[in-house]
């Protein structure tokens, strides 16, 4: 064998030295392949050959610079990105790819989702593997938390991979990385997903005399998106709260987001809610009005019907009335209606802002606005009039809930529009698909008690009940029917459905007393021969109830 080699060495002679950038023997056959139309391929990544980089990957950074490729007669167009036929992410460091991917993050959350840069995240994260690489706890936590963002799910690869690992290396995993986990597993509905929950909540019951401020914060928000039940972690957790609260730890950002993750649990025990509000309070000038807002509205979520505290927090939003925008007015007047008392002063002084913003407001606060006072019982007739006048600025920008809250509030106080009525009227025509089985029941009692009829929205809306009546509640149905009289409408294929789900609930439609009235009058209109059982329940009840 050594003499058939020495043979082939004399035969081609000495190797010849290559002039130039390519004089590495490596180099030299790299060049070689490119120029020939071959990419190299090796399960490895030899010194000095081009490695796709995230961030070229990503074309978040403009690339070092590498040698032309035009000798290679490849054309590459500017509109299109540069990846590699086979992916080789799996060669890159899953550490570079998290810190990489962690940035892209950021920068997709800056520019309100970008599509493109969501696109090149994905095709990263992919192609990325951490099988057979010395990761840390951190690094897989970020690739989980960034992959799930992307919108990638448990069968992708590198997300089975960081759930194993969670799986396997749970000890690794500290206080400060487990919220970065559970966050992510909170969106992902594989068993593994739960497993690691599980896993992370035992750990966060164990430990969590020891969190500090913003460890508690973390923990607490995180599991606050599981919607799982944990009731001796969370009063743990609870209690550390108040602990921290006495001794001046929390800031205010760090209180509107425990508010808002006790507020998301259901949690209503008011110790630790009375706590965060001292805190918030003797914060004084440090809180702005970006975090008394959503801290309002977070009490209000949780169901607290607590004078004392609601009164503080209604004479701190009155010092900040003037620095207010459309968004934040239409949410203390949503947080104070759910608050269920009245405080005319604090209203009154919103109900001046909001007429200085009036041209500010969407039409998600107009509906939000109007609804709020629907809720809380207060007739306004001047803020009434110039939301009115801006919702027809901006009828287009209705959605189907929208509709249904404005036109639902304004016929609770008897306000009819007919300019308004009409063009919303024909808005919820052309998007009679977009309607719940609530929002139908909502938008056509509101307009027949108002007497509002107008044909295409009639039409449009009663084909869209036969499709959500099976959702209705017996209320809800009635409701439904009593507008369907009002309107005179009398199609079968439309009437059937809607009887037929009334007969089924006919024990509880037929004993609410609030509807004895439209129950009258529905059969006033529609006779005994619309739907023969349902009336022959009606008639064995005397014909009232």
């Amino acid at each position: 064998m050594l003499r058939c080699a020495r043979l082939c060495v004399r035969a081609r002679g000495p190797a010849q030295p290559v002039s130039g950038p390519s004089s590495h023997p490596f180099l030299f056959l790299h060049s070689a392949s490119r120029v020939s139309g071959r990419r190299w391929q090796s399960t490895t990544t030899p010194p000095g050959a081009d490695t796709l980089q995230p961030y070229e990957a990503a074309g978040l950074t403009a690339a070092p610079h590498r040698p032309s490729l035009a000798h290679s007669g490849q054309n590459i167009s500017g509109t299109e990105v540069a990846f590699p036929t086979a992916p080789r992410g799996s060669q890159l460091s899953a550490r570079n790819v998290a810190t990489e991917a962690l940035q892209m993050k950021k920068i997709h959350q800056e520019r309100g989702g970008n599509p493109m840069l969501a696109q090149q995240a994905r095709r990263v994260l992919f192609a990325t593997s951490i099988s057979g690489q010395s990761v840390d706890a951190r690094s897989v936590a970020v690739l989980l938390n960034t992959a799930v963002y992307f919108g990638m799910e448990s069968d992708a690869r590198v997300v089975r991979e960081c759930l194993d690992y969670c799986l396997k290396n749970d000890k690794y995993i500290t206080l400060d990385i487990l919220p970065i986990v559970v966050t992510a597993c909170a969106t992902l509905k594989s068993r593994d997903a739960r497993e690691v929950i599980e896993l992370q909540a035992v750990k966060a019951t164990r430990n969590a005399r020891y969190l500090d401020a913003k460890g508690v914060t973390n923990t607490l928000s995180a599991f606050a998106k599981t919607n799982i039940n944990h009731e001796k972690m969370y009063a743990l957790l609870s209690k550390r709260v108040q602990t921290l609260a006495r001794v001046g730890e929390f800031e205010a950002s760090h209180l509107v987001m425990l508010a808002n993750a006790f507020s998301m649990l259901r949690y209503r025990d008011r110790h630790v809610y009375g706590a965060i509000a001292r805190r918030m309070l003797s914060l004084r000038e440090r809180v702005t009005v970006h975090e008394l807002v959503p801290l309002v509205v977070s009490f209000s979520r949780a169901g607290l019907r607590d004078q004392k505290l609601s009164k503080r927090f209604a004479g701190k939003c009155m010092e900040y009335v003037d620095s207010m925008n459309a968004d934040q007015i239409a949410s203390v007047f949503k947080a104070f209606a759910y608050f269920g008392i009245r405080y005319d002063q604090l209203f009154g002084v919103l109900t001046n802002r909001a007429v200085e913003l009036i041209d500010e407001f969407s039409a998600d606060h107009i509906s939000t606005t109007l609804a709020a006072f629907q809720r809380i019982g207060i007739n306004n007739p001047e803020l009434f009039d110039n939301l009115a006048e801006r919702a027809l600025a901006v009828v287009t920008d209705h959605d189907a809930r929208n509709i249904s809250k404005t036109v639902t509030a304004l016929a609770h106080f008897g306000l009819k529009d007919e300019e308004l009525f009409r063009r919303l009227a024909s808005h919820a025509a052309t998007i009679a698909d977009q309607f719940d089985a609530l929002g139908i029941v909502s938008t056509m009692h509101a307009f027949a008690r108002t007497n509002f009829l107008q044909a295409d929205m009639v039409v449009a809306l009663s084909e869209r009940s036969v499709h959500v009546c099976r959702y209705l509640d017996a209320g809800q149905a009635r409701r439904l029917l009593w507008s369907l009289a009002k309107f005179q409408v009398r199609d079968p294929r439309i009437l059937t459905p809607v009887f037929n789900r009334c007969l089924a609930l006919h024990q509880d439609f037929f004993t609410d007393p609030t509807g004895s009235e439209e129950v009258e009058e529905l059969f006033d209109v529609y006779g005994p021969n619309t739907c023969p059982p349902l009336y022959q329940l009606y008639v064995s009840r005397g014909g009232h109830m």
